[in-house]
């Protein structure tokens, strides 16, 4: 037993001790610090799930009202083509089909020519079809696409007013 306390005498008591003060505030500053480090991430994470939430929001009430436009604009054009259709339809009715200009005949008349040129075939290989026809169809084109563009002046300054 006596070597056991002589044993025990010749151990550095203080160098144990303070190793031992040592390692547990090592320790404790670990678990410290792992507390604040999971706070604050936890904290960014509910962070981030806010503005994912707030954004998905504004996306959902941009995309409504961006509907809300499209749909008006869509309506309004489809109701001035009609009236502009109902309007060429009555003016065609109160004019005649076409006016046609009959080919001068005298001494300024051009000659016809009796035979196809040498490197013309005789037939054109898509014909043009009747003047009225072509008129008419450029005439409903024109009306239609100032209409589209006008249409789409006005979605463009509704859909630059959201943002």
């Amino acid at each position: 037993m006596l070597s056991l306390l002589s044993l025990l005498a010749a151990v550095p008591w203080r160098w144990l001790a303070a190793s031992a003060l040592v390692s547990v505030l090592f320790i404790g500053g670990c678990r410290f610090g792992e507390r604040r480090i999971t706070t604050q991430w936890e904290a960014d994470k509910i962070a981030t799930a806010q503005a994912v939430t707030s954004q998905s929001v504004h996306v959902s009430q941009v995309t409504e009202q961006q509907t809300t436009i499209n749909q008006e604009i869509s309506d309004e054009f489809k109701k001035a083509k009609a009236e502009l259709t109902a309007d060429r339809q009555r003016l065609l009715a109160r004019v005649p089909l076409r006016v046609r200009v009959e080919p001068p005949s005298g001494e300024n008349a051009m000659p016809s020519v009796p035979f196809s040129a040498a490197g013309v075939t005789a037939v054109a290989a898509d014909p043009v079809p009747p003047s009225e026809t072509i008129c008419e169809k450029l005439a409903e084109d024109a009306a239609q696409t100032t209409l589209m563009l006008i249409e789409f002046q006005r979605w463009y300054r509704a859909q630059s007013r959201l943002d």
